[in-house]
């Protein structure tokens, strides 16, 4: 019965269009690897532990555009899938999590590794089944636009010898794609209505980026391009750029007092959307998303295919474009002060971020893997457009699993650079195990090491938010065998060193804390 209910669980995972798979193998989940050692042309990752596993298949999902699976054992194994699955629902990422279980009547009675495990995702999997004996899961109502859990119960496993099946590619599952709306009135009398407007661009999707492009440029309002858009650095869309934190306060005194904001695309990470929430509905928000969620307790939001809905719909220039331009002029003297000062305290963490994205070649990967790091790179790092593709994972991760999903979107065809936190580094210590099984690429680890959290230093004054410590990094890249080197000033070069690398950079602290952020 075993062999059967595992074949099943595989055969369904492969309509799904699933052809990788992470296993953490445990004696319970036995007879899905056992399934899984039967079939050609699939890629499988092993992990010695579940957490980094489950994000590192967020990373590939992201990489392939295909749903991942992630197949654990009993017990708390399962427990540390949790992190992953609330990220994969938040940015509705097709994650298969495949559980082992004990059988049900063992449930309830503290019996080894017997958690309760159904329902333990809550309402963060989109798709559940609990399945035993000789039942059949069928994964052809999973939307894939979030997680699935399939918790399968076996009986104790053994050396079996496995029954060989076949995989007919006719049979493939679909994913449900976005609604298409392609009415746009609602949106043509927000902006009518709102004399102040913005742009806020969170992260689109490759194939939006274009037709979102020139929107912005035909509305020409100012925009706040996150580096994750794709749109940062986009020469066309230059001129309505707005790069700074003190968005409200500095449009204000500019004499252009927002009073509308437009989101395209995912939640945004800046600062202006977390003032948002705290205005309390006192400026209107419209967003446009290929994902279902507000990101606010209020504003209306426009479920939708970006492509299909700014395809179909024609917009013209906003009136308020004559007075936006005096705020953009002021922005402009903003950024040009910002990096004077760069020049001046050339080892401050901001002046050490510029440096390195001028250093990176183009049409790199960027990673950017914590809160400060993306506000950091989104305020400072070069406008010249290299190229480049910008990532993050903040669905709804902090500093959970950012290593692991970096290593999942690095591929051969790319230089792959995840710029983080020591925080982040510490949280996700055990994923460089999963870079040997990796095909051959360069991948470079940055590790800002400012001993701690300062993102939380101009908010709370207790040195407890702070996490200090005095910790640095060879260690750990001598424990994986990568190569290490260590900054304090950016060099003028990079060495041409292939394979994986760990940096580890040293702002002055001095200089950093006095920095404008």
């Amino acid at each position: 019965m075993n062999q059967n209910l595992a074949v099943s669980a595989i055969q369904q995972a492969l309509y799904a269009g699933i052809r990788e798979f992470c296993v953490a193998p445990g004696k319970r989940n036995a007879p899905l690897i056992f399934a899984l050692a039967k079939i050609d042309h699939i890629k499988i990752y092993q992990w010695p532990e579940e957490r980094s596993a489950a994000f590192f298949a967020l990373g590939r999902i992201r990489a392939t555009n295909r749903p991942v699976a992630v197949i654990v054992t009993s017990g708390t194994a399962v427990g540390n899938l949790l992190p992953a699955a609330m990220e994969a629902h938040y940015t509705q990422l097709s994650l298969l999590l495949i559980t082992a279980d004990r059988p049900r009547r063992q449930r309830g009675t503290g019996a080894p590794q017997s958690a309760e495990q159904v329902g333990i995702f809550s309402h963060y999997t989109c798709f559940f089944q609990d399945l035993a004996d000789n039942e059949r899961c069928c994964l052809k109502k999973w939307s894939q636009m979030g997680a699935a859990h399939l918790n399968l119960c076996f009986e104790e496993p053994k050396e079996e010898v496995q029954v060989p099946f076949s995989f007919q590619f006719d049979h493939l599952y679909h994913k449900k794609e976005p609604p298409i709306v392609t009415d746009a009135s609602d949106l043509k009398i927000f902006l009518k209505n709102h004399h102040f407007p913005i742009a806020v661009v969170g992260a689109l999707l490759k194939k939006d980026q274009e037709v979102v492009t020139l929107f912005l440029q035909n509305l020409k309002i100012p925009i706040y391009a996150e580096a994750i858009s794709g749109l940062r650095e986009e020469p066309r869309l230059k001129e309505l750029q707005i790069i700074g934190e003190s968005i409200l306060q500095n449009s204000k005194k500019a004499d252009y007092p927002i009073d509308g904001v437009m989101r395209i695309g995912s939640i945004p990470t800046c600062r202006l959307w977390r003032d948002l929430e705290e205005k309390n509905g006192e400026i209107a928000v419209y967003s446009i998303s290929h994902l279902p969620f507000s990101g606010l307790s209020d504003g209306q939001t426009l479920f939708t295919s970006l492509k299909e809905f700014f395809s179909s719909s024609h917009f013209t220039a906003h009136p308020s474009n004559e007075r936006a331009q005096k705020w953009l002029s002021k922005e402009k003297e903003v950024a040009s002060d910002l990096k004077r000062r760069c020049k001046q305290e050339p080892t401050a963490q901001l002046s050490l971020l510029h440096q390195l994205s001028c250093l990176i070649p183009e049409g790199s990967l960027i990673y950017l893997g914590n809160s400060l790091s993306i506000r950091e790179w989104d305020l400072i790092a070069t406008d010249k457009y290299k190229f480049f593709k910008v990532e993050a994972s903040r669905g709804l991760c902090g500093i959970d699993g950012q290593i692991s999903t970096f290593l999942g979107l690095c591929t051969p065809e790319q230089e792959n650079w995840a710029i983080i936190g020591d925080l982040t580094a510490l949280y996700d210590l055990v994923a460089p195990w999963i870079y040997q099984q990796l095909p051959v690429c360069n991948v470079n680890l940055v590790i800002i090491n400012n001993g701690g959290g300062q993102i939380f230093s101009k908010m709370f004054s207790l040195p407890i938010f702070l996490n200090c410590h005095q910790l640095h990094f060879k260690p750990l890249a001598d424990l994986w065998g990568w190569h290490y080197e260590k900054w304090e000033e950016v060099p003028t070069k990079l060495l041409p060193i292939k394979g994986a690398k760990m940096i580890e950079i040293v702002p002055n602290q001095t200089f950093s804390k006095n920095e404008t952020r």
